[in-house]
């Protein structure tokens, strides 16, 4: 069963929080998987042992999805460097 927007866009919700309805926006437009949403979420979360053996890095949609939210906590640290 393929995920609708909505549901989609609740996900992204229960996996990061309260977030700016223009990055919602971003994160659907890169047509994410659920997968993709909750391996971000692990690595935000400091979890990324949930990978198991193969300690994958980030990448594709998942890295896209976690510079998307952390957007504005890199821009605080440049300045604040």
């Amino acid at each position: 069963m393929m995920a609708t927007e909505t549901s989609l866009h609740a996900e992204i919700l229960r996996l990061f929080g309260t977030i700016d309805d223009h990055r919602v926006v971003e994160i659907l437009d890169l047509n994410p998987t659920l997968e993709d949403m909750e391996i971000t979420a692990a690595y935000l979360a400091n979890m990324d042992d949930v990978m198991g053996e193969e300690r994958l890095e980030l990448s594709g949609t998942a890295a896209r999805i976690y510079n998307i939210v952390t957007r504005d906590e890199t821009l605080a640290e440049d300045e604040y460097r």
